[in-house]
């Protein structure tokens, strides 16, 4: 048995840590685990129970009332952590490892007790996947092993957390890591997936005098849209690098449109060019619709359409709109994902406007935007970009 101060007890918290699980909130495919573990054990409850250096954190269960976090000296997953294997307990209040333990000594005590550990890509007993009843019982020999299958599943959870882990750090690579600033104008971003990678994403760069911005949506969530996504940020990245823009769309919905259309899927996107010197900008609204003129004093101007998204229409020109980004205003743009924190469009952009009043920079007004969406928990990817004409 392994004591909590030894160099392997380090080890399993650091692979514990890495797996950047505690304290996350629920999530249907570990929930799924344990409501099935429940059904076909016909048992109480049965919860995914991570082991961390004094404390237990319940990343799934059912039938405990919502538990989330118990001492790690309470905690009965400890002990299978502890021994590295599978502890099955017949009646755990005659149990001596369990002694003291608020769930043998309450007033609803566990019986029967079951444990499988759960093991971290690196082999490291990170946790248990354990089923408990209010009565003593036995499990035999076929059941360990469909409860030793059930604990793989979680273990391969745990080990794609992992890689989802990289890929958000890779795709957010793809961003602008720093915000932009010039003598004439600021740009800054924040990207928000609702999960751990997504399909928006946002980039500027300069071009001489001037300054390149776009906002891209993906349809859908996910692996599947982060990937269109980085081929999307590939090809308009390049299209528009090198062409005027109308020419530039053409040639990015040539390249892009057979994946679309193969994928199911359809991007919108937000394409702007703006003179850092006069103020006029040329822009491409494909189908996005959430980019916004803000002034200081509170006013707001919504820009027009181009045309559909990328993937609908193959033969569609988008038309270049101008305008004029006046000094001290900022464009905004966001996408679909904001939307989802308000009532109705009219609500997100008056509380938009309202938040540029408040922010003396771009980067200010994007982490006001960005952190009033994070506050109330996002369904959809949201994404944020303001690039501001200074004074």
């Amino acid at each position: 048995m392994q004591t909590h101060t030894s160099s392997a007890e380090a080890a399993r918290i650091h692979a514990l840590h890495a797996l950047h699980i505690l304290d996350t909130p629920r999530e249907e495919r570990y929930d799924r685990v344990v409501c099935i573990a429940q059904q076909v054990f016909a048992v109480k409850a049965a919860a995914v129970n991570l082991i961390d250096a004094d404390r237990q954190f319940t990343k799934a269960e059912t039938g405990l009332d919502g538990l989330v976090h118990a001492t790690r000296a309470d905690s009965l997953c400890a002990r299978t952590v502890d021994q590295d294997a599978p502890l099955i307990v017949a009646d755990a209040v005659s149990e001596a490892r369990f002694a003291g333990s608020a769930f043998i000594t309450g007033a609803d005590p566990v019986r029967f007790y079951a444990g499988h550990p759960l093991h971290a890509p690196g082999g490291e007993p990170v946790g248990s996947l354990c089923l408990v009843d209010s009565t003593p019982r036995e499990l035999d020999a076929r059941e360990r092993r469909i409860l030793a299958e059930m604990a793989g599943w979680v273990e391969r959870e745990l080990a794609a957390q992992i890689e989802l882990d990289r890929a958000e750090q890779i795709q957010q690579m793809l961003m602008p890591r720093t915000g932009l600033r010039t003598p004439t104008v600021e740009a800054a971003g924040r990207c928000l997936p609702a999960r751990f990678v997504g399909g928006d994403f946002y980039d500027w760069m300069v071009l001489g005098d001037e300054v390149q911005v776009m906002v891209t949506d993906v349809m859908g969530k996910g692996i599947p849209a982060a990937l269109l996504s980085a081929s999307a940020r590939a090809v308009l990245r390049g299209t528009f690098q090198y062409n005027a823009a109308e020419e530039a769309m053409k040639r990015a919905a040539g390249a892009l449109t057979p994946l679309l259309e193969e994928a199911g899927a359809f991007i919108t996107a937000f394409i702007a060019r703006l003179n850092t010197g006069t103020g006029e900008m040329g822009y491409i609204d494909a189908g996005h619709g959430l980019a916004l003129i803000l002034s200081p004093d509170g006013t707001h101007r919504r820009l027009s359409s181009s045309g559909p998204p990328l993937g609908v229409l193959a033969e569609w020109t988008w038309e270049v709109h101008t305008t004029t980004l006046g000094p001290g205003q900022t464009l905004l743009v966001v996408s679909d994902g904001f939307l989802d924190f308000f009532d109705d469009l009219e609500e997100a952009v008056a509380t938009a406007a309202a938040l540029n009043t408040l922010a003396t920079t771009a980067e200010e007004l994007v982490a006001l935007c960005s952190d009033y969406a994070g506050s109330a928990g996002a369904e959809d990817d949201t994404t944020v970009l303001a690039l501001r004409r200074k004074s």
